[in-house]
Order: structure tokens, then C-alpha cells, then sequence
């Protein structure tokens, strides 16, 4: 990372205040007493400063500066969940990251969502290279996560992959009113356009059927109808 503050260092900085968001409206659970209690102890413990980066951070030590306030506020996060799971269920937290997702667009192809996802949540360092992307298409794109960074802090709270349970749910919320699908499947995220999918693996399928059924060459209407094979219309669904 440069010895000067630049693009990337602001990026690092917007990623803990977006997760400094998360962690207010996660505290927005608890009454009022409780939530400035577990304010006051999160920033005794684990200070994150807020206001114009050039003001607050040590231009001697950019990179060891930064570095503190992610560890910082994945401790800060971490700590609270675990407090909050002594009154809430896991079920409950993940429909609040999902209800919180919900404010967020976070984009209109699966390229866009995994930018969305890289450039949001506090997957380390850049150094650290985190995430690796193993396809990119239009409409489909995998990555897996090659560097677990938030397992050792998380640890010693909760189960580690409770982040991530969390984590997915606020990306499904993000996604709720699009046409793409994001999910773990055999140790990869993958983000696809669901229908686009489905028309591709039936579309050659249809055609042939269609002409089986000799749908397109019949000109009577009548005759459509008492020809059509309805039986075998579920095999596409």
C-alpha cells in the first residue's frame, strides 16, 4: 500500500464506515439505554474515528493506521452480534442484515454485484487478496473466498461463519428486486440472471417440442387445442 494517502486508502476508510452503518442499525435492536451503554463500551474498547481522513489518520503510518481500524470494527461488529444473540435468534439477525440490504442497489448484472460486494465489505487489506474471482460472464459469476479474514476475530466472539450467514443475507436483501440470484454452492459464491439460465438450457429443448407437438402448423385454432399434448407441458418447470 503507498506511503501516500490516495484512492485506495479513502476506499478502506468508506468500507468501515459502511460497516460502522451496519453496526447502528444493528443497535437500533436494543432499547435505548441498552444500545448507549454497548455504544460507549464499543468505543472504549475499540475507537473508530470519524471525519475527513486527512485530518484523523497518521500520515507517518497509512497502512498500520488502517490496517487498526478494520481490526477494530470487525471486532466492534462482532462483539455486538454476540451480545444481541443472548435476547435475538440467528434467524432474527439475518432478517435484519436482509431488511438492511434492502436499502442498498447493488447493481444490474452479476459483474456489478461482485464489485458491490468487493468495494462494501471489509474483506481485509487489499494485500491481502481475499476474494478470488474464478468466472466472469454476463449473465454468471463465481468467486470463492480464498482467504477467510474474518474467521480469527469472529472466533473469539461466535462461530465464525455466522458473519457470513449475515453477510449473504444482506446481499439477498440488496437483490430482492432484481432478476439475479446470489449462493453458496459447493464452496463458491456464484451470482447469476436466474431466467436468463433457464431459457438458455430450455430454449433448444422448447423448439424441439414444439414441433413435435406441431404447435407452429396449425392454422385452426380448434384444432390447437384438441391436438395439444398438455400432458407433457410440465416437463418444462
Amino acid at each position: 500500500m503507498s506511503l501516500f494517502l490516495g484512492y485506495i486508502h479513502y476506499m478502506m476508510y468508506d468500507k468501515i464506515m459502511f460497516q460502522e452503518s451496519i453496526l447502528d442499525d444493528l443497535l437500533n435492536l436494543l432499547d435505548e439505554d441498552e444500545k448507549n451503554n454497548l455504544k460507549r463500551e464499543l468505543d472504549m474498547e475499540f475507537l473508530i474515528e470519524k471525519g475527513d481522513l486527512k485530518e484523523i489518520i497518521d500520515e507517518n503510518n497509512i497502512h498500520g493506521w488502517l490496517d487498526e481500524r478494520v481490526n477494530r470494527s470487525e471486532n466492534r461488529l462482532a462483539k455486538t452480534v454476540s451480545i444481541l444473540l443472548k435476547d435475538f435468534t440467528l434467524k432474527d439477525l439475518e432478517d435484519k442484515f436482509f431488511e438492511i440490504g434492502k436499502n442498498y442497489d447493488s447493481g444490474n448484472s452479476p459483474s456489478e454485484v461482485f464489485n458491490f460486494i468487493s468495494s462494501k465489505f471489509l474483506d481485509g487489506m487489499p494485500c491481502d487478496h481475499a476474494l478470488m474471482i474464478i468466472k466472469n460472464e454476463d449473465d454468471e459469476f463465481i468467486f470463492k473466498i480464498a482467504r477467510d479474514v474474518h474467521k480469527e476475530i469472529w472466533g473469539k466472539y461466535v462461530d465464525s461463519k455466522i458473519y457470513w450467514n449475515l453477510r449473504d443475507s444482506f446481499v439477498a436483501g440488496s437483490l430482492e428486486n432484481s432478476n439475479l440470484k446470489y449462493k453458496k454452492i459447493d464452496g463458491n459464491y456464484v451470482i447469476w440472471k436466474w431466467l436468463s439460465g433457464f431459457f438458455k438450457k430450455y430454449n433448444r429443448l422448447f423448439r424441439k417440442w414444439a414441433q413435435r407437438n406441431s404447435y407452429f402448423l396449425w392454422q385452426n385454432g380448434r384444432k390447437v387445442f384438441r391436438n395439444f399434448k398438455w400432458k407433457s407441458w410440465y416437463r418444462f418447470f
